[in-house]
């Protein structure tokens, strides 16, 4: 018998889980094939401070709330030319470490919880798209299955993403890690006794070194060199060589470490073909971030939620162009935003003009010249090398509101003639939609909504001769006059009004 759901999900990670969750959430039969048992060991467990938004969002804030989780932590930061940098715990943001094995259970069971259906243990076999909708097969130690569905979220991470399917965005690395006990850390890397263990983040000559603490009673330790490095040396040779090259993690060496030394190759890529007739790639199937950033996990869940409203678009409307347009861009723009910033970072560490593999294919590497293949690839390449914009974006300063409406009451209102208008995507209701947006020098980016108000409406209705005063009643009989007010000062402080 074929069960039928309207969408299925591959890979019960954050990403996969995120968007089952808010799928559900808008009314939509949802199942979920995760390969592996749970709880099942998973690195990754920094989250940055932006989780915790997403969670609450999702109805799921009281999971970050365990009391096994670690936060306030402190980082030490050698990156670059000087002293290092100590930032305190309140510098640093709400970030905090968790234990991704229990994490991604509760979310799990929370998603169950809600009404997802999981083939756990279970992997698809078979994948075929015939008349708008997938026919799966699926072979699980319970059996095998047959479910069809009108779209699959590939969810399973870099498993997902063959390296034929990749734009490189980035040089290879390899990442190395192990832990040691938190009580064995030696004293000339140990952290104040006042303080709790430190973060760490270090270059040296060989790549860059990342240690934190972690549930358990551990203290995570991994390293990031060339992949020339490893065939040269080997994992713990490596290991051995960039602690001796270290100021923060100089005291360790590999005899104190735990014996089960792990490695894996760490690629920056994007998928070339991430929507193929509705079989969506999400999490780092569809993109992948340097492990310098410590936001992978965000982003991860922040994308998922933008695919789950393009999704819910499509089935709602039956047309999928609009939604796929929209999940390009957001992808798009997050993949730039990650890469330009990924640039600037390791472009301040002196290290970059060291002479190992591994920075000097990172002075060397050119974003310009990223291959393209289709479409999509193009736009990812146009993103990344636009340049920023040369006019500084105005911060619109306090005013003090009534004395200025006093003033200007009875003046005349006209629109600056900078302004000019596009079309942009828009979610409205869990939907996307092409609305039209305010553009001007003084905006940051093209404007649809302001408190949750669509501005262009607002801007249409003013006639010639309109003044200050008859334009702030006209737009109360709508709004609220403290929303009024706020969207005139901004507009007026934005030199939108004139």
């Amino acid at each position: 018998m074929v069960q039928y759901f309207e969408v299925v999900v591959v890979g019960a990670g954050p990403a996969g889980l995120t968007a089952a969750i808010r799928l559900l959430e808008m009314g939509h039969t949802v199942a979920l094939i995760e390969e592996e048992a749970f709880p099942r060991p998973q690195i990754g467990e920094s989250l940055s401070p932006g989780i915790h938004p997403i969670f609450d969002y999702l109805g799921a804030g009281e999971l970050l709330e365990d009391t096994h989780y670690l936060r306030d932590i402190p980082a030490r930061i050698a990156w670059g030319p000087g002293e290092p940098a100590l930032l305190e715990a309140g510098q640093r943001g709400a970030g905090m470490m968790v234990d991704r094995a229990r994490l991604d259970a509760q979310m799990l069971a929370l998603a169950v919880s809600r009404g997802l259906h999981v083939f756990q243990p279970a992997r698809m076999v078979a994948s075929s798209f015939q008349n708008d909708h997938y026919a799966l097969k699926i072979q699980s130690a319970n059996g095998n299955y047959q479910i069809a569905s009108r779209v699959v979220l590939d969810g399973r991470g870099r498993k997902g993403a063959h390296s034929r399917e990749r734009v490189e965005l980035a040089p290879a690395s390899v990442g190395i890690w192990t832990h040691v006990p938190s009580n064995a850390m030696p004293s000339a890397a140990r952290p104040p006794a006042a303080r709790p263990h430190e973060t760490r983040i270090e270059t040296v000559d060989e790549g860059w070194l990342w240690g934190a603490p972690v549930p358990g009673d551990r203290y995570r330790i991994m390293a990031f060199t060339d992949p020339d490095l490893i065939k040269e040396k080997g994992p713990a040779g490596a290991l051995q060589l960039m602690f001796s090259q270290s100021r923060l993690f100089g005291a360790l060496i590999t005899d104190r470490l735990d014996l089960g030394l792990k490695s894996c190759v760490v690629n920056a890529y994007v998928h070339t073909l991430p929507w193929h007739q509705q079989f969506i790639k999400i999490g780092e199937t569809a993109f992948t971030l340097d492990p310098l950033s410590s936001t992978g996990v965000e982003a991860a869940m922040r994308f998922s939620l933008q695919t789950a409203v393009a999704v819910h678009t499509m089935l709602a409307d039956g047309d999928p162009a609009v939604a796929k347009a929209f999940y390009e861009n957001k992808l798009a723009d997050a993949v730039a935003s990650h890469c330009r910033w990924t640039s600037d970072y390791y472009a301040q560490s002196a290290r970059l003009q060291a002479p190992s593999s591994f920075w000097a294919k990172r002075r060397n590497f050119r974003m310009d010249e990223i291959p393209t293949s289709n479409a999509f690839t193009a736009m990812v390449k146009q993103r990344i090398n636009q340049e920023a914009p040369l006019q500084k974006v105005m911060e619109t300063p306090v005013v003090p509101i009534d004395p200025l409406i006093r003033f200007l009451w009875d003046k005349p209102v006209r629109l600056s003639s900078q302004l000019t208008y596009s079309s942009e995507f828009a979610v409205t209701g869990d939907r996307v939609e092409i609305r039209r947006a305010l553009v001007h020098p003084n905006l940051s980016r093209p404007m649809v909504y302001l408190n949750q108000i669509e501005i262009p409406p607002l801007l249409n209705a003013l006639h010639e001769g309109a003044t200050y005063g008859g334009t702030i009643e006209n737009w109360c009989r709508h709004f609220a006059y403290a929303d009024v007010i706020k969207i005139f000062a901004f507009l007026w402080s934005a030199e939108v009004l004139q």
